[in-house]
């Protein structure tokens, strides 16, 4: 999910963004499945597996609701008074991740399950099209799942390591919090991660 704002971002003239009309934007984004980012990797057998994983019911990453760890990370700005910075105009858009090339470089990006529903060769892709739909000094919240090794892939483990190794080529990791708040039954298994556009 990638937010757009646009206009002027001061306290003063800015109308007040709250944790839950936020957290309802994030909810309708969140129910685009992760078959619609999907990206057939070349012939590398990851479009059979997902398709494999849809047609046996592919229920298992559904939440039905946002984020529990966006959910706190917007609960901690909003308590810290940067609420105003995420004023003016949200706007979603659901495109082929690796070819959109917005009209307008977004201010806040959010990534949940992309970086591990897409073959690992396409990671540097990945951090390309963050780095290429970003404004400077604008934000990447990434929340990384799963965090422990499965049997059956996807999604694909991943690490922090490989995550800083993609993106710290276009930006600054300012926040690591290993003990965010996840989904009940995910305890260990996420991390959020809060990034700046160099």
């Amino acid at each position: 999910m990638a937010v757009s704002l646009e206009g002027p971002l001061s306290s003063t003239t800015a109308p007040k963004v709250t944790t839950s009309a936020v957290a309802a934007a994030a909810a309708a984004a969140a129910m685009v499945q992760i078959r619609s980012a999907h990206i057939d990797s070349k012939g590398s057998g990851h479009k059979l597996e997902w398709d494999a994983y849809w047609a046996n019911g592919g229920r298992e990453y559904d939440q039905r609701g946002p984020s529990v760890a966006l959910q706190e990370l917007l609960e901690l700005v909003e308590a810290a008074g940067g609420a105003s910075a995420l004023a003016g105009k949200l706007s979603f858009a659901v495109e082929n991740f690796f070819t959109f090339k917005p009209l307008l470089r977004f201010t806040i990006a959010y990534e949940y399950g992309l970086f591990s529903a897409i073959a690992p060769s396409q990671r540097q892709q990945w951090a390309d099209a963050y780095a290429r739909m970003i404004v400077p000094q604008g934000s990447l919240i990434v929340v990384l799942f799963p965090l422990i090794h499965r049997v059956q892939s996807p999604p694909y483990q991943v690490t922090m390591a490989e995550c800083e190794q993609y993106l710290k080529r276009y930006f600054v990791l300012l926040r690591v919090d290993p003990n965010c708040r996840c989904i009940e039954g995910q305890e260990g298994n996420e991390l959020v991660s809060v990034w700046k556009r160099l």
